[in-house]
Formats: C-alpha cells, structure tokens, sequence
C-alpha cells in the first residue's frame, strides 16, 4: 500500500494523543475495581490545578477516540478500493487474529496481572476481576480492540464505494441511540462505528480536501475558533442541556479530528518530520503503545504514592506526576512493544 503522509503524520498525533489524555487522572472508579487518590487532594491549590488538567483531558477526549476510530475507517476505505475484503471469512480470520487475539492474551497476561500489582483490584475477587475486564465491565482500555472487531464485521456489510447517505444518516441515528445502551460489549461498536464511516467517507474526499486547504488556508483558523467557541458553549450548558451537549461534543469530535488532518496535511507538504526515527517508530508500533501504555498509568500512580504519600498532591507534584505518566507510558510502551516482538518474533503481529 502506497503510503499516504498526512495519514502517517495523523496516526502518530493520534497515538500521542492517547497516551497523552490517559496521563492526568487520579481516579477511576466502578463496581470492578478502581483507585482513588482524587481524595486526598486536600490543597486547593492543587485541587483546582488538578480539576484544570482535567478539563484539558475532557478536551482531548471529544475528538481523539473519534479520530482513531476514523483513521481505522480511512484504511478500510483504501483497502475495500483495492477488493481486499471480497470475502466475510477472509476478513473474519484477519481481525480476529489482529484484534480479538490480542484482546485476549494482553488482558489476561499484561493488564489484569498489573493492576493487580497497583492495587487497583483491592477489595475484588479474581474471577469478579476477569468479568469486568474481559465483558468491559470494568475499566479497560482495550475495548477498542473489541469494538473495533465488531465494527469492521458490521462495515463489511454497510460501507461500500457507493454507500448511500442515507447509511451515513441511519448511523449517526444509531450512534446517538447507542448513549442509552448502557452495556458496553453493545454500546462502544454501535457508538464508535459512525466515526469509522466518517474516516470511510473522508477517504473518498481527500484529494478534493487536501485541494481546498491549499486554496483556502484560512479555514484552519476558522475550525480552530469555532472548537474553542463550541468548547466554551458546551461547558456552559452541558450540566443542564444533555441532548444539547451531546451534539456540541459531536461536533467538536468532527472539527477536532479535521484540526489533526489539517496540522497533518500541512506538515507533511512542509516539512521532513515523517525522516524522524522515533515518529516512524511510533507509527509503526501504535498499536503496541496503546497496548501496553494505559495500564502502566496504574503502576506509576501505586509507585508515587509509595514512594511519596505527599508529593503527587502538591501542585508541582500534580505536574511532574502527570509529565512523568506520558513520557514514560509512551517511551516503556514502545519499549515493551519492540521487546516482545523480539522475544517473540514468531508472535509479532499481535502487537502490529
């Protein structure tokens, strides 16, 4: 497959982004274990230092699953182009294998074992443990793998070169629905499988955007002020007018992700960054980072206050604590993923 440079450039903003927005959290709760060091944020100061990271990350959230998500549907764009995917079975044993697989094997052998050594399980028994991570009732990153799966099963039915927009429009219809699906094994493949049609459906118009960026530079900015104005609107309103807010964050995901195209774009015709060893090794192994990245959070959180009961609740703490988390999930994820394809090279693609 001929490589695409602003889709490279936008899959490395994408996986930062990620590791990125899972950095600044102190507490995740639910009935399948958790941690809370939120609570002992007893300063202030740091308190409302944490609460404006935290907005930051809300920020980031609108649009960077959105975009992954589309970024997956671009590629199945190209690939239905070509008839790769002529055949159910054939695209069945290929997700499966690059999908459910790895969901399986890193939850069991890489996620639960490690949030059980951050204390995250305390309280939960093992089999309790194992029902909330592999049914997604619990926390865990990797229904993105699950969700995934599901969604291109689903497109290989309804996204075709000819899709009608009226699809489009019944899957919007269906993502809207999805928020009062309350099962996540149901409601993450039926929420996020509107935003791969749109990556589907972007492909299709690329050549004619990219033409209308370079003629009309100034709507960058544009998108820009009108994600910030859209931001404001939705803190304002989103406690009182839920259905509103919903379509605010609908929007912001749509001109986040056009945002990322458009930096990606643009840096791609003007500059050699794609020449970078450390991006082009993070592109390659995105999904290894994402794999590995997200829990090591938990460690990191566990080791802090081990070492320091104290200084991760200090402003400065909150910080450094937050700088250390992202550097050092997305250095040790692509670390992690670049060792396990050497001590298993025969198992590489379940990291590729």
């Amino acid at each position: 497959m001929k490589k695409i440079k602003e889709y490279d450039i936008l899959k490395i903003m994408a996986i930062i982004l990620v590791v990125l927005s899972h950095s600044a959290y102190y507490k995740i709760s639910s009935n399948y274990g958790g941690m809370d060091y939120q609570q002992y944020l007893n300063s202030h100061s740091a308190f409302t230092l944490y609460k404006i990271l935290g907005k930051f990350m809300e920020i980031i959230y609108y649009f960077h699953m959105p975009l992954f998500m589309a970024i997956s549907g671009v590629f199945f764009s190209i690939q239905i182009k070509k008839d790769r995917w002529n055949k159910i079975e054939k695209l069945l044993t290929s997700k499966f294998k690059r999908l459910i697989l790895p969901f399986f094997v890193f939850t069991l052998l890489y996620s639960l074992p490690l949030k059980y050594i951050s204390n995250y399980y305390n309280g939960v028994s093992f089999w309790r443990a194992i029902t909330g991570q592999f049914l997604l009732l619990g926390n865990s990153h990797l229904w993105y793998l699950y969700a995934l799966f599901i969604i291109f099963i689903i497109s290989f039915y309804c996204l075709r070169r000819d899709t009608s927009i009226f699809v489009y429009l019944s899957l919007y219809i269906i993502h809207v629905l999805s928020f009062l699906i309350h099962i996540t094994l149901v409601s993450a493949p039926l929420q996020f499988l509107f935003w791969f049609s749109m990556g589907f459906l972007f492909e299709s118009k690329r050549r004619k955007y990219n033409i209308f960026l370079e003629n009309h530079k100034w709507i960058s900015l544009l998108f820009f002020v009108l994600f910030i104005f859209l931001v404001v609107l939705n803190f304002l309103f989103k406690s009182d007018f839920k259905v509103l807010s919903r379509f605010f964050v609908d929007l912001l995901a749509i001109l986040g992700s056009l945002i990322c195209y458009n930096i990606s774009y643009f840096l791609s015709n003007k500059t050699k960054i794609l020449d970078s060893k450390l991006l082009n090794l993070i592109l390659i192994n995105g999904l290894g980072i994402y794999i590995f990245s997200d829990t090591l959070n938990y460690f990191i959180l566990s080791i802090s206050y081990f070492v320091s009961d104290r200084f991760m609740f200090t402003s400065f703490g909150i910080i450094i604590i937050f700088l250390i988390r992202f550097v050092f999930t997305l250095f040790l994820g692509l670390v992690f993923t670049l060792l396990f394809k050497k001590v298993f090279p025969k198992y590489s693609w379940l990291v590729n």
